[in-house]
């Protein structure tokens, strides 16, 4: 087997394992919590950079849940509901948490009223178990909830706002604050959001797929096919290195646009880290950088 076949194959198996990394990495289902428990359900929610996990217990109608919210400030408040009558956060059933000034977490139950009060209160269904931690950059929320028929698919609302005197204060009325509502089904294992578009980190992730796709997926390999088969034909002439380099630089261009989408992912989810999914793709990166480097030295030597 030759050089030129080698190479393009170690390629080809570097990007797959890339590609299918960054699909595990993007999924909830790997985040790893301090107390070692462990979700068979999970789902990112499109707004405030939260996600909700939970196991659910079919036998007695109970659901172990884990709301997390990444980046949380410690002087916001974040709450997490049920509202089996409407969407929103006016007459929802709700777990609320916050930092207090003297680094305690506190967490309780509240039934948010139509004036917006988040006053410490019982709900409408069993929660035998409830606590709360703030660990790297994270505010989570775990507790037990005992449901009704109604309550295993219902509408949920997940929502932070700043803390005013050292209690909730209201949270703001605008932007991804009132479209932070969707559905939950505890028995399926599927959540929605209905209120709006994708949120702009789902956008950024989609555009650091999107881009390392086309750059290490297509424009790469395309340029070492060109190289390895089209120079054998005489009639091709030069062209094939000229089709050889806008391939390779165009698809390292795009890869560097990919590579900084990432970087500031990685700086927009602080406590977030997916080691695999950053080794492989410095790896790759660096073997591009040298790839294009040959090209230029190459360049200036003819």
């Amino acid at each position: 087997m030759d050089k030129s076949l080698t190479t393009t194959l170690l390629f080809s198996c570097f990007l797959l394992i890339s590609l299918s990394v960054s699909s595990l990495a993007q999924s909830c289902s790997s985040y790893s919590f301090s107390n070692s428990q462990k979700y068979t359900a999970c789902n990112e929610l499109s707004q405030l950079s939260c996600s909700l996990h939970w196991n659910y217990h079919p036998s007695n109608m109970t659901a172990d849940i884990a709301f997390r919210k990444t980046g949380a400030s410690t002087t916001n408040w974040i709450a997490w509901a049920l509202n089996p009558t409407r969407q929103g956060m006016a007459g929802s059933q709700a777990l609320v948490a916050y930092r207090h000034s003297n680094g305690t977490v506190i967490v309780y139950t509240t039934q948010v009223d139509a004036s917006g009060s988040m006053q410490p209160a019982s709900l409408s269904f069993g929660v035998p178990n409830i606590s709360a931690e703030y660990t790297g950059g994270d505010m989570i929320i775990f507790a037990t909830l005992q449901l009704s028929a109604s309550l295993v698919s219902t509408n949920q609302v997940w929502q932070e706002g700043p803390l005013s005197g050292g209690s909730p204060g209201r949270h703001p009325t605008t932007g991804q604050n009132i479209q932070s509502v969707g559905t939950v089904n505890f028995v399926s294992g599927t959540a929605t959001s209905t209120g709006g578009g994708t949120s702009s980190k789902a956008r950024k992730r989609n555009v650091h797929g999107v881009l390392n796709a086309v750059s290490w997926g297509i424009l790469m390999p395309v340029g070492i096919i060109i190289a390895r088969y089209l120079k054998v034909f005489k009639s091709a002439g030069p062209a094939w290195f000229y089709l050889h380099a806008i391939c390779q630089t165009s698809g390292y261009a795009v890869g560097v646009a990919g590579w900084a989408t990432g970087i500031k992912l990685g700086s927009d989810s602080p406590g977030i880290t997916y080691n695999t999914h950053r080794k492989l793709g410095i790896t790759i990166f660096a073997l591009g950088t040298l790839q294009v480097f040959s090209l230029v030295i190459y360049l200036n030597s003819n």
